[in-house]
């Protein structure tokens, strides 16, 4: 599960490092950019696992499957918060 107080913690410190040098459409798409890794991710999972599991090393036939949807998962998740990091976003 997607944890907001981790995002709103970490989200405050980079961004008062960063600011600076950030534009504003950047920091609007930061959501988007916590998406964006367990996406990537299932795709690395999954195209292992269709190309035979020769990439990240496996426990049992499945494995890279089961973490194909762990990372989906996380994913939903992460969308489900879209709304919530946007605002929070928006009042730093």
């Amino acid at each position: 599960e997607f944890d907001m107080e981790i995002f709103k913690a970490f989200t405050k410190g980079y961004l008062e490092s960063a600011s600076s040098f950030l534009t504003p459409v950047e920091k609007e798409n930061l959501p988007y950019a916590v998406a964006l890794f367990p996406f990537m991710q299932a795709v690395r999972f999954f195209a292992d696992y269709v190309n035979g599991d020769t990439y990240y090393r496996i426990a049992y036939p499945e494995h890279n499957l089961v973490r194909t949807r762990n990372q989906m998962a996380l994913f939903r998740s992460v969308m489900a918060h879209k709304a919530e990091m946007e605002t929070f976003i928006a009042t730093l």
